[in-house]
């Protein structure tokens, strides 16, 4: 796995893995690597994976990444070694992968030298619960291959469907059973008994049972008593007689409980037999729970190992889900010789439902968007994906702004859910006028940062997307001079808390864009993200956090001495 190694400013080190698409580094909490140096800007720099390469890109920063000793103004590529400095920070990046890989074949390699004796003996050592069961069982000669084959069965590295059927099957082997049922507890069916018929099956066959009857008394002793029970005679043992042994003419029964400790039942072994030729015996109830408590541990292990491997497959997906999306933003803003734009994502949970983006346009113009979807997590951030992709191709269909609006609206209100929706601003820029041309469909009011310190919002917009079939948006328009800059901002922004519930708000924000107007769109954004960092403190993040400046350069001869 990739990873930083760092050296702070204060000489203390240390390593960070690099597991993410975007790796974000910077003085902000909300980078992913975050150093405390204070020649850092609070969104430094970026390392960014394409194909099994990494690239690194500065953000904008006050005061420039460093790469081997050079200065960078656009993203290169680092390989294993190479050092970034960032302020007094110094990070090398490193590919463990490669060590490793190297260190796996020196392994193997050395492995062909062993003894093939030696690999023998190891294969032929005994497993140590089998050697358990044949001293408990030592002057039982009939019975100890059968207790060794449990051990050796059971101990085997198999799924907990084949070992619970390997129970089953050992079951009719050690016990003069007709039919064998195995039942485990189910968290989920609330409203039964709590229990799931796991095995059910009848000598001689291997098809499952398709109906199962088992005496509720028989299971409550087990399952809540956590005993065994055995009845050579269960339609006339007084404690065991029912409606439902005399229908399936039940004679002998043997039920033992899977349990991991005496309080922990979660599972039982139900025998029965119709004939008085089979008559379970103490000895068969021994027998029974000798291997019932192998199996315990073996079915216990299963479904940890199962749960595990659900989960570790929920991870991948869930971080291959964070790498597609990560993939829908830009890899960097796009350069024009006016104009300086620059987009910020954090999501609340790994995948998140804002959506921002840069498109060239066939005409010369830029498209700028930015998209909330109503909610979190995985639903908001599978319909993302929709908006992403219906955006592009209405991009290269060369749709005029309100007709690419109007489509995309079409779209998602016949392929969403009504109770979903999103709020969506868009502009193009007219790079050789300043014109903003743009539609807010139900979103944030953008700020637009004037060069005379006043601040104002954009208020032309319709309905949020997906809601109404046919709706129409107003086309709103404004000119952007030297010095200016349009803020955009899903409500993660405004309406971040602080740990007494109070929200960052418009006012707070305004007050941001009006004090530091003067900065670059990468300083303005940093002072933004700055100020709500202050503000929420160590409160969690409620919502998504994106933000998009689009900002007007100055003329060289008017620079202020503030960017």
């Amino acid at each position: 796995m990739p990873l930083l190694r760092i050296k702070n400013a204060d000489q203390t080190t240390e390593t960070q893995p690099i597991t993410r698409l975007r790796t974000t580094i910077g003085r902000s909490a909300r980078s992913d690597i975050c150093i405390p140096d204070a020649f850092a800007s609070r969104l430094h720099a970026e390392l960014r994976k394409e194909g099994e390469g990494y690239w690194l890109q500065d953000l904008g920063s006050a005061n420039g990444t460093r790469y081997n000793g050079s200065l960078i103004s656009n993203p290169i590529p680092v390989v294993s070694g190479g050092e970034i400095q960032i302020g007094e920070t110094t990070l090398v990046f490193e590919d463990e992968a490669i060590e490793e890989s190297k260190n796996a074949t020196l392994i193997a390699d050395s492995t062909q030298s062993l003894d093939p004796s030696m690999t023998i003996s190891f294969a032929r050592k005994k497993n140590p619960t089998a050697e358990i069961l044949e001293s408990q069982f030592s002057s039982r000669t009939d019975l100890l291959g059968l207790i060794s084959k449990v051990g050796v069965a059971l101990l085997s590295s198999t799924g907990l469907e084949e070992t619970l059927d390997q129970v089953a099957t050992l079951v009719f082997e050690a016990v003069p059973a007709d039919r064998c049922v195995i039942m485990l507890r189910d968290e989920e069916n609330v409203d039964g008994d709590g229990m799931k018929i796991a095995v059910a099956r009848q000598r001689g066959k291997e098809e499952q049972l398709s109906e199962v009857r088992i005496s509720r008394t028989v299971m409550e002793e087990v399952m809540v008593n956590g005993k065994s029970v055995l009845t050579s005679d269960a339609q006339h043992d007084p404690k065991f007689a029912s409606q439902t042994m005399a229908l399936l003419g039940v004679r002998s029964v043997l039920a033992v409980p899977l349990s991991v400790s005496e309080t922990e039942v979660f599972g039982i072994i139900y025998a029965d037999s119709p004939t008085y030729e089979n008559t379970f015996t103490e000895e068969h109830l021994n027998i029974l729970t000798t291997l019932a408590s192998v199996a315990s541990i073996r079915v216990e292990n299963a479904k940890l190992a199962e749960e595990r491997f659900e989960r570790e497959r929920m991870e991948r997906e869930l971080e291959l889900a964070t790498e597609i999306q990560q993939r829908f933003q830009p890899s960097a803003p796009p350069q024009m010789d006016s104009y300086e734009l620059q987009g910020i994502s954090f999501a609340c949970y790994e995948i998140g439902g804002d959506y921002y983006d840069f498109i060239p346009r066939h005409n010369g113009k830029m498209l700028i968007a930015l998209g909330d979807v109503s909610g979190k997590g995985t639903a908001a951030a599978l319909l993302m994906s929709s908006l992403h992709a219906a955006i592009h191709a209405q991009t290269m269909a060369k749709s005029e702004l309100p007709a690419m609006v109007t489509a995309v609206n079409e779209y998602l209100a016949h392929n969403t859910p009504t109770n979903r929706f999103i709020t969506f601003f868009v502009a193009e820029l007219d790079p050789e006028t300043g014109e903003l041309s743009y539609i807010n469909a139900g979103h944030n009011p953008p700020l637009v940062g004037r060069a005379d310190g006043t601040v104002e919002e954009l208020d032309s917009g319709g309905f949020p997307l997906g809601i109404m079939p046919g709706a129409e948006f107003e086309l709103g328009k404004i000119t952007l001079k030297e010095g200016e800059a349009v803020i955009v901002f899903s409500d993660g922004v405004s309406e971040a808390e602080n740990t007494a519930g109070e929200e960052f708000g418009i006012e707070r924000l305004s007050t941001v864009v009006k004090s530091h107007i003067g900065r670059s769109a990468s300083g303005l954004r940093d002072k933004i993200e700055s100020a709500l960092s202050g503000f929420t403190g160590t409160a969690p993040a409620n919502d998504d956090i994106t933000l998009v400046i689009v900002k007007r350069k100055q003329a060289a001869a008017s620079v202020s001495s503030t960017v």
